[in-house]
This record gives C-alpha cells, structure tokens and sequence, in this order.
C-alpha cells in the first residue's frame, strides 16, 4: 500500500488537530428550540430558504465521501484524527438544516454522493508511490480548506441575515456555530497543506496546481444540475453575485497554498461560480419544491 509524507512530528498541525479534539458540536436540542421560537419564518424563508436548501445538502453529502477509501491511513494520524472530528460535524450540519427547512416548509434535498468513481481512481493514485499519495493528498487537503472558506464565510452571511430580520437565536445557536465549525476545519487543512507542501517536489506541486486549476467545481456543484443551487445562493448572499466576494476569499486559499510568487492562479474560481450565477438565471428547476410558508409562532 502506498503511503505518502506522514507528518509524525508537526507542531502546527497538531495544534489544530487538539483545538478540533476540544470543541463542543452543534447542540441540536438547542437548535430545535431556536427553530420553534421563529417568529418570522416567511422572511426567512424568502431570504435564506436558497441558501439553507444548497447548504444542508452539501453538508449531508460530504458526510458520505468515501475519503477512507481515498485516501488510507492510520486512524491515529493526523487525517485520522481530523476526520473522527470533521465527518460528525458535517453530519450535524446537515441534520440542523434538514430541521430547519422542514419547519420552513421545505422538502429535504436529496443527498447525491457521485465521488465513487472519483475515489477508486484516487485509490489507485495513493496506493501506487509515496509521491503521488502526496499528490492526492495535497490537493484533498487544498480543496478541502477552499470548501470549509466558502461554507465559513456563507455561514456568516447567513448568521447576520437572520438576525437582521429579528432572529437572533438562530444565528446565535445555529448559524454562528456552524460557521465557527467550518473556520476550525479550514485550519486544519490550510496548515496540514502549507506543511505538506514544504516537503513536495516541484512537479508534484505542478500537478496538484494544475489537476485543481482545471477540474475545479465549488463544493455540491459539481453536477450540471446542481450549478443552479450554488447560483441561486449567491443570487441571495452576494451584493454582487456577477463577481462574488466569496470568489475572491475562496481563491486566496489556492493562491496561499498552491500558487506561486508574481505568478498568480487564473481566476478558476471566480469562472467557475459565474457559471453557476448563470445557470441559476436560465433554469426555473429548483432544489426543491416550497410547500405552505408556517404560520409565526
């Protein structure tokens, strides 16, 4: 079986994996006495019902990705221990939202997982050389902290949102906390990459730049019927969905951790949201269909 750089000995890394280790989850009693208290839901749902619906499946379904067959390690590693973390997290995420959309009057999305195939050719990758186990997992880790930026910064949108139409218990208890979630993830995989990275040969970095440069796809849109749903979340969270802010903050992560000094990244991300923005302008197929708006409580 082919294994890459193990980082026995990384202080950096080992700091986020005790800080993920010692936080508290999403307390779901919480949330459900938060969702019960909504004393606005059809504002609620008119503002955020796009963005709750393309956020609770992306959490439901990253939950399910077979990154154990991925990518094989010790269950003690650091991967390990992020994930014993993280995939119960996600899971919560999602089981929240999930509680939410059903109060709103909004059928659950279903969650899709079509990483299989991707994962058996990662497989194949990983368990060849130590060298191209790094370069899978290089560019996991990569995409994961561009994945955790976008939900983070979502999240906060979301959060001040919601309190700004009169819910503060919600962002207080549900969406604060998701977000708080999701900025300890990108820490992890923002400093397991930059150490990572260190240790890389030139081409290996060139081929991890060059596999996310050209097959990028945000997180949950991957599928052409799913470029929508991202769309229509930016439609709702961005000033500017033509040139979203969350473009730029998402490819700040590529450009810290893959990209190269005066030799900036094209603007990968940037296209590839402007697509989705597009996609959700010419399609009247939505994620799932509004039932009655709930009366306020």
């Amino acid at each position: 079986m082919g294994r890459g750089t193990v980082l026995v000995e990384s202080p950096s890394v080992e700091r986020r994996c005790r800080a993920l280790e010692a936080k508290t989850r999403l307390d779901l009693a919480t949330v459900d006495d938060a969702i019960a208290a909504i004393r606005h839901p059809a504002q609620l749902r008119d503002r955020l019902g796009d963005a709750v619906l393309y956020a609770q499946r992306v959490e439901a379904e990253v939950a399910q990705l077979p990154i154990d067959l991925a990518l094989p390690h010790d269950p003690d590693s650091y991967l390990g221990r992020f994930l014993r973390v993280w995939t119960p997290d996600e899971s919560g995420h999602g089981d929240a939202q999930a509680r939410l959309l059903a109060f709103l009057g909004l059928p659950v999305p279903v969650a899709s997982t079509d990483d299989w195939l991707a994962a058996h050719l990662a497989w194949l990758l990983s368990t060849a050389s130590t060298r191209t186990y790094d370069v899978v997992l290089m560019t996991y880790l990569t995409v994961g902290a561009m994945n955790e930026k976008l939900a983070m910064t979502a999240y906060q949108v979301m959060a001040s949102v919601a309190a700004g139409i009169g819910e503060h218990e919600l962002a207080e208890v549900l969406f604060d906390p998701m977000r708080r979630d999701e900025s300890l993830h990108l820490g992890y995989y923002r400093t397991h990459a930059r150490e990572l990275g260190k240790v890389l040969r030139p081409w290996q970095r060139w081929l991890v730049r060059t596999l996310i440069v050209r097959t990028y796809a945000p997180v949950g849109a991957r599928r052409a019927a799913h470029k929508p749903s991202l769309g229509r979340t930016l439609l709702a969270l961005e000033d500017n969905p033509d040139d979203p802010a969350i473009a730029s903050l998402t490819q700040a992560i590529a450009e810290d951790v893959i990209g190269r000094a005066g030799r900036p990244l094209p603007p990968f991300v940037r296209e590839a949201m402007a697509a989705c923005v597009a996609a959700a302008r010419t399609t009247t197929d939505a994620e799932a269909t509004p039932g009655p708006a709930p009366a306020a409580a």
